[in-house]
């Protein structure tokens, strides 16, 4: 946010004469309700601005939130400036709040890798802030006095704003392209990472072959033991035995024979187990594979921050283990939570699990995946429903094209 722009975005809005509501939308990111606007206050440390945008948001009620509501929803504005030679936004407000008046102050801080916003009283007195700063020559700390930052050389270029709308709406286009082009990156590279993982795994699983081999020679050998342990000496860890069809057998152990051989019979059941399930474990890990490059495609084809968060989150929720060996794919769009199933199997476990009011989605007229949400009882907003049936849709391996989605309650 350059000083000279947001001095004529501060004389801009003086004719505003109250705030209808402020409330954070995403960790940094706050929109505020003019009389006849919204804004939204990116407050990014590296990419701050002001801008407008129909964004989608999440849920917030931490106690900085809290007091954003407290003390301005609905409330008059009493002062609006720049602080001198600072990227700094203040504006004063007044609102009744039962029978009482309240006074407060926010500071929207432009201020580069100090980008902050604070909330103080009439004394300046901390209320609450975006960021608490402890470790530092200025105090940010909840009932601390905020002190003012001394003022800087500020950028003298001055670019005159003919038309707001425009400037606020190129800006959000400027910003969110750049947001999303390193978000998408980053994505990327995190999925390409775990594609990598799973590939080297499958690539280095044994042979079903290989695997019977050895357990037929490992149960041969400990069986030929076994029938001669009348004649081994207890110390022997090196010798020859002939098996009944009269072939000769080397011998070189490292316990006792029978020790040995106890233990090679459950290493001969191991290898047979690990046989036995290595198509299961095959396709487990073929179905990952399968479901990243979905999540890629997804990733490729999304068009906000917003939704690449929820396609590959920052901190993963742990999967049940019934639902993970199944093939249900889960993803959070705020409160709710979505279920795909990615296989009939996963289909029948969610059908047979959901609850009555769950919302389900299926492709119209097509073989596809199930997606369930889970609503506790709440109306979905057309956003969520537009995302269920876009992941229902790249979940369900269909030619590409465009889908009818239904969608019901799981009752109905």
């Amino acid at each position: 946010m350059k000083y000279q722009e947001l001095l004529q975005i501060a004389a801009f809005l003086q004719d505003c004469a109250k705030m209808h509501a402020i409330r954070r939308i995403d960790d940094n990111v706050l929109a505020v309700s003019f009389d006849k606007m919204e804004l939204i206050f990116d407050m990014n440390r590296t990419k701050s601005a002001i801008y407008s945008a129909n964004l989608a948001h999440k849920n917030y009620n931490a106690p900085f939130d809290i007091m954003l509501k407290k003390y301005f929803s609905n409330a008059l504005i009493t002062k609006l400036c720049v602080l001198e030679n600072n990227r700094i936004l203040l504006i004063e407000c007044k609102a009744t709040k039962s029978y009482k008046e309240v006074s407060a102050k926010i500071y929207f801080e432009f201020t580069g890798k100090n980008t902050n916003v604070i909330i103080t009283d009439e004394e300046g007195v901390i209320i609450e802030a975006l960021r608490h700063i402890e470790k530092s020559a200025r105090l940010v700390k909840v009932g601390a006095k905020l002190e003012a930052l001394p003022p800087f050389t500020m950028d003298s270029e001055f670019k005159k704003i003919e038309n707001f709308d425009e400037y606020f709406k190129n800006a959000f286009e400027r910003l969110n392209a750049q947001k999303i082009a390193l978000a998408k990156e980053n994505k990327n590279a995190i999925l390409a990472k775990k594609i990598n993982a799973i590939a080297n795994t499958l690539n280095s699983l044994d042979d079903e072959k290989n695997l019977l081999a050895k357990a037929e020679e490992l149960s041969q050998k400990a069986t030929l033991i076994t029938a001669n342990l009348y004649k081994l000496k207890e110390y022997e860890r090196e010798f020859k035995l002939s098996d009944f069809n009269g072939q000769e057998f080397e011998f070189k152990i490292d316990k006792a024979p029978k020790i040995w051989a106890s233990e090679a019979f459950k290493s001969a059941k191991k290898f047979k187990q690990k046989a036995s399930n290595l198509h299961l474990q095959k396709e487990n890990l073929s179905q990952k594979l399968e479901h990243y490059a979905k999540l890629l495609e997804l990733v490729k084809s999304a068009n906000s921050t917003f939704e690449l968060e929820i396609l590959v989150p920052k901190k993963e929720k742990k999967e049940k283990k019934d639902e993970a060996n199944l093939g249900v794919a889960k993803f959070y769009y705020n409160e709710f939570a979505i279920f795909i199933g990615k296989n009939e199997r996963a289909n029948e476990f969610l059908l047979k699990n959901a609850k009555k009011d769950d919302m389900w989605f299926h492709i119209k007229d097509y073989p596809s995946a199930h997606a369930f949400v889970v609503s506790n009882k709440q109306k979905l907003s057309d956003d969520v429903i537009q995302f269920v049936a876009k992941l229902c849709v790249e979940f369900s391996n269909l030619n590409k094209g465009a889908y009818f989605v239904d969608y019901t309650a799981r009752k109905f």
